[in-house]
């Protein structure tokens, strides 16, 4: 599997904050390691079998990271960008964001930058053509006191960073961009669950 890696932390660039809602209110944080039968909740988990068993196992007691949000997406090669896959006519994406379980690995970039390499070294190692991932740290806050409701007022938050893990699969149709994109997040739901070397 093609993999790669980048740190965005400016001041520009988007901040993971816990816990979220959509400004419409419909869309919401779930902590699905307090609640494991949320999933079944979720509509992308609900249509991508594959999402769903990522989600399950990466949001358990023993697991080093949970999930913030995520989404699925697909489009047609006129809409491809300069890191796409060429040769394929469809491609299918899919964006979670991981957060260290361990509050003070989150609070550390140097751990959470050794994390990013690991996974990407680990993904790389995947033997898998029509796929790609890359891994991106980002800035995060986590109002540990505001768990089920939307941060509001001057609730104190917990600075820190947490992993955006973007997964792509292409195909000459949109069903087999889906299959390879399926195929590659089975195949990373382990390699997330490593530990980088302190």
């Amino acid at each position: 599997m093609q993999a790669g890696w980048s740190v965005e932390c400016g001041a520009d660039d988007p901040t993971v904050v816990l816990p979220w809602h959509s400004e419409d209110g419909s869309l919401r944080y779930v902590d699905l390691r307090l609640d494991p039968s949320a999933v079944e909740h979720i509509a992308e988990a609900q249509q991508f079998p594959c999402l769903a068993a990522a989600l399950r196992r990466w949001n358990t007691a023993e697991s080093p990271v949970f999930t913030a949000k995520c989404e699925v997406w697909n489009y047609p090669a006129d809409l491809f960008d300069a890191e796409d896959l060429p040769g394929f006519a469809f491609a299918q994406g899919s964006y979670m964001d991981l957060v260290s379980a361990d509050m003070d690995k989150f609070q550390s970039f140097a751990a959470c930058e050794r994390q990013l390499r690991a996974w990407t070294a680990a993904a790389r190692q995947i033997p898998l053509q029509n796929c790609r991932c890359e891994w991106t740290l980002r800035s995060a806050l986590i109002f540990p006191h505001k768990r089920s409701v939307p941060p509001e007022g001057k609730a104190e938050a917990l600075a820190g960073f947490a992993t955006t893990l973007y997964v792509w699969g292409y195909g000459a149709s949109a069903e087999l961009a889906n299959s390879a994109w399926c195929e590659a997040t089975e195949a990373l739901i382990e390699p997330v669950l490593i530990r980088s070397e302190s």
